[in-house]
């Protein structure tokens, strides 16, 4: 995404961690000063709406089909959720920066992924890339029983030592 005043890029994950790279940002045929930047093996970011509201989709118990989590819409406990997001980190078995990953043999994140619910854990059951797109993530968890009901509930990711800004969700 690119606006004024803004881009917002993924890093590929075959960039070495904790190196120093040069990022330059073309416009045309204009280009930026070089800016130095140091690369974490993991940042993690959930994809988020306008509102500030996580990009999650909810499956009660018994269902197949994935309802985007809103206030009409909201998460209970014990409902399994997707929650879509980048910065993740390293995958087994590796795919190419730029590719599509796999479908049939997933991409699984090497270090292992945590999610808070309203501060509570989750129990996360997935992390790893989405089949058939280039670097999108996704994190598959259990709601956790004792969340305060509300309809924006932090709900954050952490990686390698690294957490999301929080996102919200509504919790019933």
């Amino acid at each position: 995404y690119a606006a004024d005043g803004q881009v917002n890029a993924v890093v590929p994950y075959d960039v070495p961690p904790n190196s120093t790279q040069q990022l330059i940002v073309t416009n045309g045929p204009a280009l930026s000063i070089p800016a130095p930047i140091t690369i974490a093996s993991a940042g993690p970011a959930v994809f988020a709406a306008a509102d500030g509201s996580g990009v999650v989709n909810d499956f009660k118990p018994g269902s197949n089909i994935g309802i985007p989590v809103d206030a009409t819409h909201p998460i209970s406990a014990g409902d399994a959720i997707v929650i879509y997001c980048a910065g993740l980190g390293p995958v087994n078995p590796p795919v190419v920066a730029g590719s599509a990953a796999p479908s049939s043999d997933p991409a699984i994140t090497t270090n292992p992924v945590t999610v808070t619910i309203g501060g509570k854990p989750a129990q996360v059951f997935f992390s790893g890339l989405v089949g058939g797109l280039a670097g999108e993530y996704q994190v598959n968890a259990h709601v956790p029983e004792g969340i305060t009901p509300g309809n924006t509930v932090p709900l954050v990711i952490s990686v390698a030592g690294f957490n999301s800004a929080p996102v919200t969700v509504a919790v019933k």
